[in-house]
């Protein structure tokens, strides 16, 4: 079933991001481990991190099985 969710800031992203590790049952120390970056990473993303680096984060939604997939306003 294919599904979309509209994100409009860091903190929507690091809210989706939870909800779905805690969906997969992964801890933050798994997530980190298996997407290669620090817990504290995990941690300030979750919260809602307003710079965060871009590769990590893509590094992370890979991991969770997310994928980025950008439209122009208007045309959803």
């Amino acid at each position: 079933m294919k599904y979309s969710t509209k994100i409009n800031n860091p903190e929507e992203l690091g809210k989706y991001l939870l909800k779905e590790r805690k969906h997969l049952k992964l801890t933050q120390k798994e997530i980190s481990e298996f997407a290669d970056v620090g817990r504290k990473f995990i941690i300030e993303i979750e919260k809602g991190k307003t710079t965060a680096q871009l590769g990590k984060v893509f590094e992370l939604m890979n991991s969770l099985g997310l994928e980025l997939h950008l439209v122009k306003r208007g045309d959803s």
